[in-house]
């Protein structure tokens, strides 16, 4: 081995390290020395030709002083044909005209990689053509020249047929392109209107024909709809169906959910651009909500959590595709699908739109729960509007952009100022005055009132006199919070007086949303384009007590939405290099920000001393606002969520190339990204107290539907539970990489097969300054451990970083190989069989317990087991050493932390979770562009991580019961000497003379709680049939229509936490259930527009004059229609004591009685049935296998009129309805809907969870 001569190149000073071998001339090199030190000269190279495993450098002293570098590559046992490159200060490129070239010195790390075969992770969202041009023999033709030009750009790529006769033309963003092949000796062939959709993998085979260059051939007809090429299962929404289907919010995502394998998740009735939440939650084929990867023009856009960041104008997008079933390894970091969204670009010509869309409250429904108390429609008005315009740049006499440099800018606008209202629950007033007298269940039954100061050793109590509490028994504080609580405005439902209140809900909201674009063809083989974003808004919304947000005039308004403040951004950069006719690079990087502040203004300041609390107590608080009060079944009082702010990135980095080898297309690739994750969240800094029937109930560990109140526990100033924040502003964050080979080979004509090998390694995430819990070791003794007799004390928490511990949430996982497999077996010229398989690995973003450094001080609201109440609201935290709430103490401590609290760990051994998906699909083309498909989907996961209680009484101790054949409540909450009696200050409860004998059966008595979070035990399992008829646009028709029959059952939970098994948690049994808000058996969804065939032009009327044309010619109807099944619901918490299923005749359903509840009703007494026995484990289901939520119907649709302005211009008025036929959803049980002791038990919640019928009304101006 030696060193090759150095060259030199405006002063840099490079050489090779050869070593000689038996292949004649050449010599082999084992790798580039990088510039070794500065020269002023440039010295050709004079060195033998060579070969570097991948790349040879030969003398070209006429290139402009630039080596020309020769690559051979090795990939899987093929070898590919070298290619001409150019080594440019790092940096590889065609040799035309480089002498000249400025090089690209922010990208030179960039290519230096790839060039070092750090492989590249396309994600690509831009489509191909491919095919094998032969003679009219069929044998192939090499060397024939193809060139695909963008019609509208009018910019072009050419390309060569290697041996073969295979081309290949990769990254074409979508739109009309021709398709033109020369060769001596043939005619040409021209091929017009192809039409590429975002990521078409489409095959145009040419025969050429005999005859001179000058002689051409033409083919006009539409390109195949068959997917020949590929078993990738995906839906595209063409721009036709994006501009004219008619949506709630103008939010492009809405038109995707209508693919098959698409449930949304949560409720319908927010789903504007700005609503992340209703854009995020999806779920495709079985995978879990949220589970997807979103792609931007091929950049991530999504949050490490899976969250939407950025949703771009309407205006803006070109195409919309959702990758179902995706076998191409260059995919990844999911566990259901892929959302592919492809912006639009400048064109020649100069093209705008310019629109404005008016809704007000005249022309809509009203709320279904405004219509049950009566009430009138609140005001509603939103003004939506903007513009987008695009072309090339040209100035006058200046420079001329056509055909080479394009921008495209689009802003949107809103403004509205409408009402968001609702329904909730608030106490009467006398009931306000401690006179319960009035008080009934939802069955008409006394709900009794005790005192919890009679508790005996049983829990029994007795009940206040005539159902009310002494005035002298109630709580100043509660008395004074109740001034700021509005009386109920509404005469409410039932006995119980349920939903008394209706809540306009004032509504302010702004947008302004913009997204530009730069295009750039620098020469036939390299084309740029730069991208921004971003879709800033502002609102005050979810109002319950104020009904003007300027007024500013109650500062215990519960809502959390005042003001919320958001923005996406993204950026992306993207450079391709047709660096031969066999070799395309292409390099991407990208930025995704989600910015937001939300929080309470109202109750920012309040001094909680203004309600009477203890002044000791609140010169602890880090922050003053309006404090929470959590009252159960009534409204709560304050927010839960004070004035915070957030950002979080996605960095991403890819380098990738396409290779074509004979008759196989490969690609290879990495991709880098960074995950942050920034807060500054003050968390309940005021504190957070929370009320139940639980000091008010007949026995103080057994609720009934006939005692206790929350109200009334308020009132007697008994905290059910309580605590306050100190939190310090976390920044995390985490890399992620990955890898990939992806092979095409067409076996034969008929034939494709898709093969390819990916890795993951997602590195746990990390807190900048380590502060962190890690884990929790179940296994090591306790620092209390050799000072207590009788009890084996283990356990203790470990910090990230500190004492030798990872500074990482979770042991890395770097073993994520993931093979993909496609077939696609063309039968005839109509049918294509396909199928594959794929193993996904799914994201992660679980981080540690920020405990410790943030500090949470929990109140210990009883001594003896939640018999008896031990503080008042004043000051909860009084019977705590000194009265004082719990400083932040870091990792000071180390195993002895936190002591006498509740502790969360990580399961540090934890994998990523993966998907199996796989896939069988029939497809066949009908005349008039028709598609129809048939398919087979599966989706099993593995894995999953789920959260566990630990510190549980063992179920070998539970049941214990007295002669009588009740509970034996009382040897549970029997003090008993403690062994731990002054070892634990920090807990009154657990460090007095004596302790309740159940907190000694725990596993972990010297904690009040431990959790493991992220146990990789969970499983899901999807199975469906799938059906869709696509219409491509064509004589002005174009639909998509698909129906899904599917079953999605999960086994995320346990019956009892006893259930879980510590020292194996594989063989924990997991209850099988109806997955969460995803299991939908049936879905219908049907999508298009139709342009009317009268008009002239059209089949009707094409001859008509010009007013008749104008009067009954351009209307066009549009329609998104969908029903779907409602999802399981939760079973109750107590067991059925009737036979037979609770599911009710449809005729019988109403949202008071929506599931057969007397089946909870005591067949001897005729009471309701109480909620599970304390101290017993659960022996019924958690989930219902056949009640389930009302189904979805929903109708939008749309009329639209063209009216023609001049040549190229047209104006529309377009007339739009949402939930068209005013069908209410409600897709929520009412809160208590499945507590026996609830009067809400078994009742829907009211408010309605989709839009009443809106109605838009709009004015569009193109040219």
């Amino acid at each position: 081995m030696g060193r090759g001569r150095l060259f030199s190149w405006r002063g840099r000073k490079f050489s090779w390290l050869v070593k000689a071998t038996s292949s004649g001339n050449d010599t082999e090199s084992s790798g580039l020395a990088l510039p070794l030190r500065r020269s002023k000269t440039w010295s050709p190279i004079t060195a033998k030709r060579c070969v570097l495993k991948s790349c040879a450098v030969e003398p070209y002293p006429r290139m402009g002083g630039v080596p020309r570098v020769r690559t051979r590559l090795r990939i899987f046992g093929l070898s590919a044909r070298t290619w001409p490159v150019y080594f440019l200060a790092g940096v590889t490129m065609r040799a035309s005209k480089v002498g000249t070239r400025v090089g690209i010195l922010c990208l030179l790390v960039l290519a230096t990689l790839s060039w070092l075969w750090w492989p590249a992770w396309a994600q690509e969202v831009r489509a191909t053509i491919t095919g094998i041009v032969t003679d009219p023999t069929g044998a192939p033709v090499p060397g024939a020249k193809v060139t695909v030009r963008n019609v509208a750009q009018n910019v072009s790529v050419t390309t060569e047929t290697n041996e073969t006769g295979t081309y290949l033309t990769p990254y074409l963003i979508p739109g009309v392109y021709q398709l033109a092949v020369e060769k001596e000796g043939f005619k040409r062939f021209v091929r017009d209107n192809v039409v590429l959709q975002a990521q078409d993998r489409l095959r145009l085979d040419v025969q050429l024909e005999l005859g001179e260059l000058t002689q051409s051939v033409t083919v006009t007809e539409a390109v195949p709809l068959l997917q020949t090429e590929t078993a990738t299962r995906s839906q595209i929404i063409s721009n036709e169906l994006i501009m004219n289907i008619p949506t709630q919010g103008r939010n492009p995502f809405q038109i995707a959910w209508a693919a098959p394998g698409v449930i949304k998740t949560g409720n319908w009735r927010y789903l504007r651009s700005f609503d992340i939440a209703g854009t995020s939650n999806i779920s495709i084929n079985g995978g879990r909500n949220k589970e997807n990867e979103v792609l931007l023009d091929g950049i991530s856009n999504v949050r490490a959590n899976r969250t939407v960041i950025h949703v771009p104008t309407m205006e803006s997008v070109q195409e919309f595709k959702v990758l179902t079933n995706t076998y191409d390894a260059q995919y990844g970091r999911t566990g259901g699908g892929i959302i592919t969204i492809v912006t639009k670009s400048g064109t020649n010509e100069l093209h705008g739109t310019l629109f404005e869309y008016f809704q007000a409250d005249e022309l809509n429904a009203n709320q279904s729960e405004l219509n049950r108390a009566g009430r009138p429609k609140p005001p509603m008005n939103i003004n939506t509007f903007g513009f987008q315009l695009g072309g090339p740049i040209w100035v006058p006499k200046l420079y001329d952009g056509r055909n080479r440099l394009f921008w495209l800018l689009s802003y949107e606008g809103m403004r509205q100022r409408s009402a968001d209202p609702g329904v909730r629950t608030f106490p009467l007033m006398e009931w306000r005055q401690g006179d319960f007298s009035t008080l009934y269940n939802a069955q008409g039954q006394p709900v009794t009132i005790y005192d919890p100061l009679t508790t005996d050793k049983s829990g029994n109590r007795q009940p206040f006199a005539g159902n009310r509490i002494p005035a002298s028994l109630l709580d100043p504080v509660a008395l004074n919070v109740l001034k700021y609580y509005p009386p109920p405005n509404a005469p409410g439902e039932g006995p119980a007086k349920v939903n008394n209140y209706i809540y306009p809900s004032r509504w302010i909201g702004d947008l302004d949303q913009w997204i530009g674009r730069i295009d750039l063809a620098a020469s036939s083989r390299n084309f740029f384009y730069f991208r921004y974003g971003q879709n800033p808004f502002y609102e005050y919304r979810g109002l319950v007590f104020v009904t003007d947000p300027k007024a500013r005039t109650n500062p215990a308004e519960p809502t959390g939405n005042a003001p919320l403040i958001r923005n996406g951004r993204n950026w992306t950069f993207d450079w391709t290099s047709v660096i031969s006719p066999t070799l395309t690079f292409n390099l991407r990087a990208g930025l995704a920000r989600w910015e937001e502040t939300t929080g309470n203004s109202f109750g920012a300041g309040f001094d909680p001393r203004q309600l009477g609390f203890d002044p000791a107590l609140v010169a602890q608080f880090t922050k003053y606002q309006f404090p929470r009060f959590d009252l159960g079944t009534y409204q709560a009082v304050g927010t839960d969520r004070l004035l915070n702010y957030a950002t979080d990135d996605a960095y991403t980095l890819q380098p990738n190339f396409n290779l074509v080898r004979g008759r196989h297309i490969l690609k290879f690739g990495f991709e880098a990204r960074r995950y942050n994750d920034n807060a500054q969240n003050p968390g309940m800094a005021s504190g957070r107290y929370s009320y139940g029937k639980n000091w008010t109930q007949r026995n103080a560990l057994k609720a009934d539907a006939t005692s206790g109140n929350e109200l009334a526990t308020f009132l007697l100033g008994y905290p059910t539970s309580a605590y306050v924040d100190k939190n310090i502003d976390p920044a995390y964050f985490n890399y992620y990489y990955a890898t990939y080979f992806q092979e095409d080979w067409k076996i034969t004509p008929r034939l494709t097969l898709n093969v390819g090998i990916r890795w993951d390694y997602e590195q746990p995430v990390r807190e900048r300054y380590d502060r962190m819990v890690r884990e929790f070791d179940f296994k090591i003794p306790s620092p209390l451990a050799p000072q207590v007799q009788g009890l084996n004390l283990k356990g203790g928490v470990r910090f990230a970083g500190r004492d030798g511990v990872s500074r990482l949430a979770f042991n890395p996982d770097k073993n994520n190989f993931q093979p993909r497999v496609g077939l696609a077996y063309r039968i005839g010229n109509r049918w294509v069989i396909r199928g594959g398989y794929g193993l996904y690995y799914m994201g992660q973003n679980e981080r540690g317990s920020a405990q410790g450094f943030s500090r949470t001080t929990t109140a210990t609201v009883s001594l003896d087991g939640g018999l008896t109440p031990a503080v008042k609201t004043a000051n909860p935290f009084a019977n705590l050493p000194g009265g004082k709430l719990l400083d932040p103490i870091g990792a000071s401590q180390g195993l002895a932390s936190f002591i006498g609290e509740s502790v969360t760990g990580n399961w540090v051994d934890r994998p990523l979770p993966m998907s199996h998906q796989f896939s069988f699909d029939i497809e066949r083309e009908l005349p008039g562009q028709v598609l129809v498909e048939v398919a087979y989907v599966g989706n099993i996961m593995r894995k999953l991580p789920i959260n566990v209680s630990a510190n549980v009484i063992p179920a070998s101790e539970l049941g214990r019961r007295t002669p009588t054949g009740a509970i034996d409540t009382a040897y549970y909450t029997e003090k008993v000497p403690n062994p731990m009696a002054g070892l634990i200050p920090s807990n009154p409860s657990l460090n007095g003379s004596t302790i309740p004998r159940q907190q000694l059966l725990l596993p972990f008595p010297q904690y009040t709680g431990v959790s493991f979070q992220s146990v990789p035990i969970g499983k899901q399992r999807y199975d469906a049939m799938q059906l869709k008829v696509t219409k491509r646009y064509s004589h002005g028709l174009s639909f998509l229509a698909t129906y899904t029959i599917s079953k999605t059952l999960e086994q995320v939970s346990m019956l009892n936490a006893q259930d879980f098994v510590l020292a194996d948690p594989t063989k924990t049994p997991l209850e099988k259930r109806s997955a969460t808000e995803q299991d939908a058996p049936q879905k219908l969804a049907l999508v298009g527009i139709w342009e009317l065939p009268f008009g002239r032009g059209k089949a009707v009327g094409g001859n008509w004059p010009k007013a008749l044309d104008w009067a009954l010619g351009g209307w066009q109807l549009n329609w998104d229609i969908t029903w779907m099944s409602g999802w399981a619901i939760d079973y109750p918490n107590a067991k059925q004591v009737r036979p037979g299923s609770a599911k009710l005749p449809p005729e019988e359903r109403r949202l008071e009685r929506w599931f057969n509840t007397s089946l909870w009703d005591d067949p001897v007494t005729g009471k309701r049935v109480p909620a599970q026995e304390p101290y017993t484990l659960r022996d019924f289901p958690t989930r219902f296998s056949d009640v389930r939520l009302p189904d979805y119907h929903n109708w939008d649709l749309s009329l639209m009129k063209r009216f023609p302005v001049r040549e190229r211009m047209n104006l529309q008025f377009r007339f739009e309805m949402i939930n068209a036929f005013n069908h209410p959803w409600f897709a929520t049980l009412a809160s208590g809907g499945n507590n026996v002791t609830s009067p809400l038990f078994g009742q829907l919640d009211p408010t309605q969870r989709n839009l009443p019928r809106f109605i838009k009304l709009a004015l569009v101006l193109t040219w």
